[in-house]
């Protein structure tokens, strides 16, 4: 009778030095920080229409913005215009980006376009840069970067390359 339960003793005790031992081996560190990336405190912003970051249009703007981050640390966002999709209902959007402190504000597609364009002459210290696709303009403030969209490689590499200098500078 002893001998079964010296048994089940040594057994549940194997069973919890397992169970003790596995779990110091597979608790994590307290000491490991973990590895978040510290963005610096500068932002590139986009404006987009209802479709947001989803159009073939936008997509290689985005994705050259998000480039840019890595390369600079700064952050990358963007803000969709609701509701309207007139200059006037979109004038709202591009203010907010500017009271947001966006270090500049890059747009793509009609109608953002237009709306930094009409932005741009009034608030001559605020940097944008507009990707265009076949237009030529007749007029744009000194403060607006024009980038022509090509293929969505060449774009993207131009945007990254564009908004990379301009979060780099102060």
């Amino acid at each position: 009778m002893f001998e079964g339960v010296r048994r089940w003793f040594w057994l549940a005790g194997v069973g919890v030095v397992l169970i003790v031992v596995s779990i110091f081996l597979l608790w994590p560190d307290a000491g490991v920080e973990p590895r978040a990336r510290q963005y610096r405190d500068v932002t590139a912003c986009l404006l987009t229409d209802s479709a947001g970051v989803q159009s073939a249009e936008v997509q290689p703007v985005w994705a050259g913005m998000q480039d840019a981050s890595l390369k600079t640390l700064g952050q990358a966002r963007f803000l969709s215009i609701e509701g309207d999709q007139d200059v006037a209902n979109a004038r709202s959007y591009a203010n907010t980006l500017i009271l947001g402190k966006c270090a500049v504000i890059v747009a793509a597609g009609r109608l953002p376009v237009e709306t930094v364009l009409a932005v741009a002459r009034e608030r001559s210290n605020q940097r944008c840069l507009i990707v265009v696709s076949g237009a030529t303009l007749s007029s744009v403030s000194g403060n607006v970067s024009v980038i022509p969209a090509l293929d969505p490689d060449a774009t993207r590499l131009a945007v990254s390359s564009s908004v990379a200098k301009m979060l780099s500078e102060p």
